[in-house]
């Protein structure tokens, strides 16, 4: 038997990725070709300081229609604060500031002429935790678009959305009850349908299954499975099998940098630089 320790980095590379993404237990069915001018958004040397220090230090990408993105790296790395840049959730710190060029679709996120709400529209978020508003299921959902001026039917949009986020069925006989009353599993389902009530075309993951069981997380990966036909999903991860099982590219960031970004596959199998291999194989983070 071949112990761990004896073998060259790049069998260990591919041992630990079998291990962290079996061929068959990955969720997602080949993704439709894009070509890379087709890129939702796209950063150009984006740099994110607070004050005096730089989080996220000359970034370049570009993140594909209609593809799951996975960001990984250890904690402190940079990864929240660029994927909260895309629909410019960080304007909110008064001490942020931006450097570099971070587009959607051609525009400039933080032109004079990008409106920083309509963005918020097309760009949803959802958090870390489940942040239900105090209101019922129904009006959890049907707020967002009420107040944007939404003028088709409200109960038709609702039922969608509960359909798309994977929680209709458990729902239906209980839309007016309080949002406190779900699971936090299902409440983080419900925040995936208020985010694609808005009808957006990108939806941006902070971790969201880190303050779920095993068996919510497994729910919220197979509905991003199913999302990822419809929306351009990234998603912020600790957790690797995750990435691995669920994302079509991975990013790996550290100390504020982009240190590679490729397929999944690729990344988990065959990186091409040393800290990613390092990082997989568990040498640190």
């Amino acid at each position: 038997m071949v112990r761990l320790s004896e073998m060259t980095p790049d069998k260990r590379v591919n041992e630990h990725a079998l291990r962290v993404a079996p061929p068959a237990v990955r969720l997602r069915q080949s993704p439709p070709q894009t070509e890379a001018s087709e890129a939702v958004l796209r950063a150009a040397g984006v740099t994110i300081s607070y004050g005096d220090f730089a989080a996220v230090r000359n970034v370049t990408l570009d993140i594909p229609d209609r593809r799951v993105t996975a960001i990984i790296g250890p904690s402190g790395c940079g990864k929240s604060t660029l994927l909260r840049a895309m629909n410019r959730m960080n304007d909110f710190i008064p001490s942020m500031s931006i450097r570099g060029t971070l587009s959607y679709r051609g525009e400039d996120i933080h032109g004079a002429r990008c409106d920083a709400v309509d963005l918020r529209r097309r760009i949803g978020m959802v958090f870390q935790k489940p942040n239900p508003f105090p209101k019922t299921i129904f009006k959890n959902v049907a707020w967002g678009a009420q107040i944007n001026g939404y003028r088709g039917d409200i109960h038709d949009l609702v039922e969608s959305a509960l359909r798309q986020a994977a929680l209709w069925d458990e729902v239906k006989d209980k839309l007016h009850k309080s949002a406190y009353a779900l699971s936090g599993g299902q409440q983080q389902r419900l925040c995936i349908a208020r985010a694609i009530a808005l009808q957006p075309d990108v939806l941006l993951m902070d971790e969201p299954c880190s303050a779920l069981d095993p068996i919510a997380t497994a729910r919220i990966e197979e509905l991003i499975d199913q999302l990822r036909s419809q929306f351009t999903v990234i998603l912020v991860t600790h957790n690797m099998q995750q990435a691995a099982r669920v994302s079509d590219l991975t990013a790996f960031m550290y100390m504020g940098e982009l240190v590679e970004f490729d397929d999944t596959d690729t990344i988990f199998t065959n990186p091409n630089e040393q800290r990613t291999q390092d990082y997989i194989t568990g040498r640190f983070g």
